[in-house]
């Protein structure tokens, strides 16, 4: 009985390993899109220390961490906004100059390795800001995706609903 019991034990755990392995997505099913997700990985800790550092008007990880070929997208824009480190600075600083006290809720952020080869790393949370020029309280569902290649960004889009920003631009307008 107990070699029995000791069989059905080890084919268990046996069983459960393969499970575990199918539902991580460490088994290769042939489709290229799917894979592994990673919420606390070393990308992940990378993609949200550059968040706290973006709310902070600090740029000093764009060097360490954004490739030459870096492209940053919105959703509310079909062409790239940016190209380059130097362009992505100059964008972010933009939204400094229309809000104060930027700041990010924790979110959720994980990482996709998927059978491709792709690495993406997203951030699913809220912004939250103080309109320089309005005064308003802003809270922005945000959806920002970082696609990596080897351990550089080489895209960043970003998914917001941008009325807050534009409510912004045109009030400095005015004031202007």
């Amino acid at each position: 009985m107990k070699k029995l019991l000791m069989y059905i034990s080890i084919s268990i755990l046996m069983i459960a390993c393969v499970e575990s392995k199918k539902i991580n997505g460490e088994l290769n099913n042939g489709d290229p899109f799917s894979g592994v997700v990673n919420a606390n990985d070393d990308k992940a800790k990378i993609f949200q220390n550059n968040i706290k550092l973006f709310s902070q008007n600090d740029f000093s990880y764009v060097s360490k961490y954004l490739a030459q070929n870096f492209t940053l997208k919105t959703a509310t824009d079909t062409t790239v906004v940016a190209n380059g480190p130097e362009e992505a600075i100059n964008y972010w600083k933009n939204i400094h100059t229309i809000f104060d006290e930027i700041s990010f809720e924790k979110g959720l952020l994980q990482t996709y390795y998927q059978n491709n080869g792709d690495v993406w790393t997203s951030y699913f949370g809220t912004l939250y800001a103080k309109g320089k020029f309005t005064g308003n309280d802003i809270v922005i569902p945000i959806d920002a995706w970082i696609k990596w290649e080897n351990d550089k960004i080489i895209q960043q889009i970003d998914m917001l609903d941008s009325k807050y920003i534009a409510e912004e631009i045109e009030a400095s307008i005015i004031i202007d």
